[in-house]
């Protein structure tokens, strides 16, 4: 990543003329209103389903801390263009015009991703956080490359330097008229502000400070911009302290140690080693097969930072035992042969006898419920790390499925109680699969309004395992894992090919790629559908003489239920 490190990347283009940069401008502030109004909807419709004194009070303070997020994006977007017009920064204005027709097209790629560039060193310098709101609204105007501002960031100096070397033809052609420019064109033997570079071993922040002007000047930055972005590089290492350098300290170990009195095996293991990148992602698995079933469902992504929640793994795996009981009885044997048959899982459930489904709750009661109400749990305790930024303060994704997506949505619903200036830069996007919770909308209002990206709910309609734990589990219907969420700005996405609640664990990254999740390896989804999902598949799947032969059987006599309870008892 250190390669990356130029600041001629994170400087705005001096190719584009001060109309090109007005019209710029224009079109990103009319982008960023409707960015903003799409944000406003959603608490809008939270309050509305909600309709509580609370809910709306807590409305107006989402609000609030949204208008001075997009005060603060206009300005640095102002900067950023070489400040059109003059004066102060504007003043961001609710009401805005969000209609971009006949405005100038946006500049070339490379520029634009320039300008961009800078918008988000601006952003990040000046705030010592990047906001997850930030970085959506950035990625919906093009493509970025984060990689080069954590470069820069991490090492300012050899940005400074590698500009430097850029524009050395340009510096022989001015070398007479600024003894600055020839001096910091020197690279490692530059001297700036009085404080040897190179040489020394290292640069002092107003040395970096001093560098970064001159440069930044030469390649064409003037104005506010120059002072902001030199003054961000200077503290660049109180920047990336903030940004990556909460996971493995003792400042988070001692966080997360205050909650293993109420979640055992409590942990956040990186799935491969951090890179520190710009942003991160935090994913929770359902159950655990093995301890290695923590980490390796999330080996499917690259790119971002990616860290798994390690949580109650005793009855995690007793879980995962007892739901491979489950699928063998002969009970749900019936029902997979039934639904074979095309029959509707309701009047399938309306058939069973009660001691079927007195046989089902026997085997699967105990170890879901008691995993069920720990994951309820975890989730409060997962919201109060997010909200005090053990991972960094940088943009999170949150991605789960089964029970793990329980505790994502428990540690959502906390999140948006909380006081929105302290959470609304903190989520970005929410991939939710197989979910045991309710497909309420007043409650997954409430999620879109936290998260500044996607919100997906991952549906199996076909998934009659999960059917069986929610009829189990008092939910009935109303399952976000069986079925759409019917809220504006939730995706669904049908995972059609999960017929079984166990097939989540080997198809997970397939359904990940499925609905875009950015960052999936394709070759890894393969090789994980080659592997565990294979193997799964052929543990229960069935064919259709297996389950003509099911379906014959029926779904256990009650003798032979009493008589298989009274033996267990």
């Amino acid at each position: 990543m250190s390669g990356k490190s130029d600041l001629t990347k994170v400087a705005p283009p001096k190719e584009l003329s001060n109309d090109e940069c007005r019209g710029v401008y224009r079109r990103l502030s009319r982008r960023l209103a409707s960015f903003r109004n799409s944000a406003e909807l959603s608490a809008n419709m939270e309050a509305a389903l909600v309709n509580t004194d609370n809910a709306y009070r807590m409305k107006e303070a989402f609000v609030n801390a949204l208008n001075a997020w997009a005060q603060e994006t206009l300005k640095h977007i102002w900067y950023a263009c070489r400040e059109p017009g003059g004066g102060q920064p504007p003043d961001f204005d609710p009401l805005s015009d969000t209609s971009t027709v006949g405005l100038p097209p946006l500049p070339a790629q490379e520029y634009l991703a320039r300008l961009l560039h800078t918008v988000l060193l601006l952003h990040v310098t000046s705030e010592k956080e990047y906001s997850s709101r930030t970085r959506a609204f950035v990625f919906s105007i093009g493509p970025v490359d984060e990689e080069v501002i954590a470069a820069t960031l991490k090492n300012p100096r050899q940005a400074i330097e590698e500009a430097g070397r850029k524009t050395e033809a340009a510096r022989e052609d001015h070398a007479r008229r600024s003894k600055v420019l020839r001096m910091v064109g020197m690279g490692v033997g530059a001297v700036a502000g009085g404080v040897l570079i190179g040489v020394t071993g290292g640069l002092a922040a107003p040395a970096v400070g001093a560098a970064a002007s001159t440069v930044l000047g030469f390649l064409g930055v003037g104005g506010t911009a120059v002072g902001m972005l030199a003054t961000g590089l200077a503290g660049s290492s109180v920047v990336c302290g903030a940004l990556f350098g909460a996971y493995g300290s003792k400042k988070t170990a001692e966080a997360i140690g205050e909650y293993t009195r109420e979640v055992k095996d409590l942990a956040i293991r990186p799935v491969f080693q951090p890179r520190e990148t710009m942003a991160v992602r935090l994913c929770v698995t359902g159950w655990l097969e093995t301890p290695e079933d923590v980490t390796a469902p999330w080996t499917v992504f690259r790119g971002d930072d990616t860290f798994a929640l390690q949580w109650e793994v005793d009855a995690l795996q007793k879980l995962s035992n007892a739901m491979v009981d489950l699928i063998k009885a002969q009970a749900m044997q019936y029902i997979k042969g039934q639904i074979i048959k095309q029959t509707f899982l309701a009047a399938l459930f309306a058939a069973l006898s009660p001691m079927a489904w007195m046989k089902i709750t026997k085997i699967i009661d105990n170890p879901w419920m008691h995993t069920k109400m720990l994951a309820a749990k975890t989730g409060k305790v997962l919201s109060t790390l997010l909200a005090e930024r053990v991972l960094g303060s940088r943009p999170i994704t949150l991605v789960g499925y089964s029970l793990g997506s329980l505790v994502i949505f428990e540690a959502l619903q906390h999140l948006a109680s909380l006081p929105p200036s302290q959470t609304i830069g903190l989520i970005q996007d929410v991939y939710l699969f197989g979910s045991p919770v309710s497909a309420d909308r007043a409650q997954w209002a409430a999620i879109r309004r936290v998260a500044a990206g996607r919100v997906v709910n991952g549906y199996g309609s076909n998934d009659y395992v999960l059917a069986v734990l929610a009829r189990v589990s008092g939910m009935n219907w109303g399952v976000a894992g069986l079925e759409p969420v019917e809220v504006q700005g939730v995706e669904n996405v049908a995972c059609d090919q999960v017929d079984g609640h166990l097939k989540w664990r080997g198809m997970i990254g397939q359904c990940l790629a499925q609905c875009g999740a950015p960052g999936v390896d394709k070759a890894e989804v393969q090789r994980q559908l080659d592997a565990k999902a294979k193997a799964i598949g052929e543990e229960i799947n069935m064919t259709e003489e297996e389950a003509e032969q099911a379906v014959e059987a029926g779904p256990g006599s009650d003798e032979a239920v009493v008589a298989e309870t009274s033996t267990q008892v």
